[in-house]
């Protein structure tokens, strides 16, 4: 049996609906991610910390998360320890912290991050929707 044209519309009908929909809810999070990204530029050229994103987590535990970020004006990487957050990779952030050492890698050169050392703080998706509508 072969489905009646009227059958064939309507599913022709509810997939064109799905699909804009989509397609507006998409468009819908890129501006905002992208509104997101100029409000943290902001943050930034007001002088409020240094940038830096998160490039990988390695260790996510009760108390935070151990990191490997990247200073983004100087490429340079250093590990990381956020305390009381699990920092998303690819998150953009404006801290004001300091190094020390780390007890449990015996590295010298950790990054310590206090919450109130946050000063603004996005995800990667954040530059990458910037991008997409030219800001």
């Amino acid at each position: 049996m072969h489905p009646s044209p009227g059958i064939l519309v309507a599913v022709a009908l509810v997939a064109a609906v799905t699909v804009t929909l989509a397609i507006r809810s998409r468009r819908k999070r890129t501006a905002t991610l992208a509104a997101q990204w100029q409000t943290f530029q902001q943050h930034r050229s007001s002088g409020q910390g240094q940038l830096l994103q998160v490039m990988r987590v390695y260790q996510r535990g009760r108390r935070g998360s151990k990191a490997v970020i990247t200073w983004c004006d100087t490429g340079r990487q250093q590990d990381a320890w956020f305390w009381n957050w699990h920092v998303p990779t690819g998150a953009y952030l404006l801290v004001n912290a300091s190094s020390g050492y780390g007890p449990h890698s015996h590295n010298p050169n950790v990054l310590y991050v206090q919450p109130g050392q946050v000063r603004a703080w996005v995800p990667g998706q954040a530059a990458r929707a910037a991008q997409r509508v030219g800001q």
